[in-house]
């Protein structure tokens, strides 16, 4: 939705207007409009940090089209409630206890910022006790998308990158247990748009200032990045584009 405009006051007042005693907690505005990967990214990295029984709007890409479904996720304790466009399917990495679909009925506001008019319902009626079955159907059809996984074979891994942060860094859909029993051991080589990195570093500044260097973050994923420069900026990397892992003797 992003901060500037109305939408988020709007949406954080009619949750308050409904449930008074609410905390809320702001993840983010700034998702790029219609990147579902890049917020099931976000979810996934930040879901485990709260307490059970917490409810979370996810509202990105809620009305792609006219049969876009609402859904209630439960999973590991946690709700979540948004668009069945995949998102949740990318971003949990267990089989949901539970999914609803969600059949109360909107008004015409509800059609055009469901996030304000449907999600926030949902949620706070969940937040205030509410059972998920009382809000719609269960609901065993919902989007299930197969991103994220790399491919591979004895001296290769191609993966993709699945979000770029703010410093421009590059976060791919490799974990590093998959590049451990591929690799065995031996050398890499990745050729980025004619720059290459031939070894994984343990810190950003292992690498001089300009030179891109691949580490395994805290999320357990591997990053491009460029130490003290915006790697995505500078080669024209963006979201969804491929990247090859060569393995050398």
């Amino acid at each position: 939705m992003g901060n500037a405009g109305y939408y988020v006051g709007s949406l954080k007042a009619a949750i308050i207007a409904q449930f008074p005693q609410v905390s809320i907690i702001d993840i983010t505005h700034e998702v790029q409009p219609f990147h579902v990967s890049s917020a099931a990214f976000i979810v996934k990295n930040m879901y485990k940090s709260f307490p059970a029984g917490t409810v979370h709007i996810v509202s990105v890409d809620s009305l792609s089209a006219p049969s876009t479904k609402f859904v209630v996720v439960q999973a590991e304790g946690q709700y979540f409630v948004g668009a069945d466009n995949g998102l949740f399917s990318l971003a949990l990495e267990n089989k949901p206890d539970k999914v609803i679909l969600i059949t109360l009925p909107a008004n015409g506001a509800g059609q055009t910022f469901p996030a304000r008019d449907i999600f926030a319902r949902v949620a706070c009626y969940i937040a205030n006790g509410g059972a998920i079955e009382q809000v719609g159907v269960e609901y065993s059809d919902y989007v299930r998308p197969t991103a994220w996984q790399p491919s591979y074979d004895a001296n290769s891994i191609t993966v993709t990158v699945s979000y770029v942060d703010n410093y421009g860094n590059c976060i791919c859909n490799l974990k590093k247990d998959l590049f451990d029993q591929v690799a065995k051991g031996r050398g890499i080589l990745v050729d980025i748009k004619g720059y290459e990195i031939d070894s994984v570093s343990k810190s950003y500044n292992e690498k001089g200032s300009g030179e891109i260097v691949a580490i395994f973050s805290g999320n357990g994923l591997l990053e491009l990045a460029m130490n003290h420069g915006n790697l995505s900026q500078i080669l024209g990397i963006k979201e969804g584009d491929s990247i090859k892992i060569n393995f050398t003797a």
